[in-house]
């Protein structure tokens, strides 16, 4: 299938251009002068590329990227422009273009790109394999994903991480918060300073205390000299509150009091001492309950949410499992000088499962799987043994007649799920292809292989 471009330009010369090369070279190309046409081809069409230009009439063409990124998360953007500033481009990058071309255009200099986007659409191919480029995640960090969930979080942190605002990281266990809040750090005027977690649930209360705030000599039993706390030793960074909910009311206070006037008291000491540093707290729990009933400060809260972070559990974003996936068996290849790849219907499998314990589960059961694959391939025999236990239990299925085979075999499970994806897409295979977390292309290949009409997949 040829690959499908979206031209999104004012200038209508440009735009007859670009599809006659374009054209010529036999690539699909659809023009719109501004985004209210583009978008309408985002909604309805299958774009593999959008050529965008960076300055539409009365619109901004780096924040519709935005938009065409949480359309289609799939597709490739590429700026056009005769005057951006290094800052603007940095922006775009961003916020998700993988390129820009400066105008006037020149034909080589086009037709490389896109050739160049072409073949590593193509590469991606039906196998994850750890030889493939980067998993789609946030810039520079741990964080994998490209769903509509994961692609909030990314702009959240964008936005944020320039600024001093104090941050409340609010997700379930094992779904990344720590990782979010180093993406945070890392990304902000504090990244060269010191960034140092703490989870608060993990230690009673006078030594969390002493951790955090320092003390004076002979504050307590056993302390013979004066020693700092992580508040005054991070100076200049950043201090990580995991598991914030699970503080004393008698501490919150004291929190409350560094977050308000910038300054703590070590233990045993009668003065205050100024610190610059910034705060970002995590929690699992729901606050609200906390609040009422009154083991948690309202005006803690208050301070700690001047931004607020919600990560999804794994189950809400499952179409990322297969970047996680590429992304975890790369690394786990790096550590241990290894070549191992996983096959599709071990994949299908993962996306199958229940994770209670999200990301950081499904990455235990892959360097498990991987660790006790007797090749170099994970098999779903693999899968299977990796994450014996109770996440074991299949997610429960949407209503399709072919769940009801129980005997399923391995091939079969792969094609009720193709199946399912394109039903429920009504159709539409570029949401199917994103749902299943594969390419289009993958889905044609896998869709011939299984005998799937993908224009009546329910025969």
């Amino acid at each position: 299938m040829p690959m499908e471009i979206l031209v999104v330009d004012d200038d209508n010369a440009t735009r007859q251009w670009l599809a006659s090369v374009l054209g010529a070279e036999g690539y699909v190309c659809h023009s719109a002068r501004n985004r209210q046409e583009a978008e309408s081809f985002l909604h309805r069409g299958e774009i593999d590329l959008a050529l965008v230009d960076i300055y539409l009439g009365t619109d901004n063409g780096v924040e519709f990227l935005q938009r065409i990124k949480a359309l289609r998360p799939d597709c490739d953007c590429v700026m056009m422009t005769a005057h951006a500033s290094v800052e603007t481009m940095a922006r775009a990058v961003k916020d998700g273009a993988v390129e820009y071309l400066a105008k006037p255009l020149l034909i080589d200099d086009l037709m490389n790109l896109v050739h160049r986007l072409e073949k590593q659409r193509l590469g991606r191919g039906d196998r994850v394999a750890v030889d493939d480029a980067e998993p789609e995640g946030f810039e520079g960090t741990a964080i994998i994903g490209r769903s509509p969930k994961m692609l909030d979080v990314y702009r959240t942190i964008a936005r944020v991480s320039p600024t001093d605002a104090t941050v409340l990281i609010v997700g379930p266990s094992g779904s990344g918060k720590e990782r979010v809040a180093r993406a945070i750090h890392a990304h902000s005027q504090r990244a060269a300073k010191a960034f140092t977690a703490i989870n608060c649930g993990a230690l009673a209360e006078s030594v969390l205390e002493s951790e955090l705030f320092g003390h004076e000599k002979g504050a307590f039993t056993g302390a013979e000299v004066a020693r700092r706390g992580l508040f005054e030793g991070s100076t200049g960074g950043t201090v990580f509150l995991d598991e914030i909910s699970e503080t004393t009311p008698g501490l919150q206070v004291k929190l409350l009091r560094v977050l308000q006037e910038r300054q703590i008291r070590r233990l045993g000491s009668n003065t205050y001492t100024p610190v610059d540093v910034r705060i970002l707290a995590a929690t699992n729990a729901n606050l609200d309950e906390r609040i009422g009933n009154k083991t948690f400060r309202e005006d803690l809260y208050y301070r700690l949410s001047v931004v607020t972070i919600q990560l999804p559990s794994l189950d809400e974003h499952r179409e990322d499992i297969p970047l996680l996936v590429r992304h975890f068996l790369k690394r786990f290849n790096e550590r241990n000088a290894r070549q191992v790849t996983i096959r599709d219907e071990a994949v299908v499998l993962l996306t199958r499962r229940v994770w209670p314990g999200n990301v950081r589960e499904l990455e235990n059961v892959i360097e498990r799987a991987a660790i006790l694959s007797t090749t170099e391939e994970i098999a779903a025999d693999d899968v299977a043994t990796a994450s014996a236990g109770r996440s074991a239990t299949p997610a429960a299925p949407r209503a399709c007649p072919a769940d009801t085979e129980t005997s399923a075999t391995l091939r079969e499970v792969e094609r009720q799920q193709i199946v399912r994806a394109l039903l429920e897409a009504q159709g539409n295979r570029s949401h199917a292809a994103r749902a299943l977390g594969i390419e289009r292309k993958t889905l044609y290949k896998k869709a011939q292989r299984l005998g799937i009409d993908l224009d009546d997949p329910s025969q």
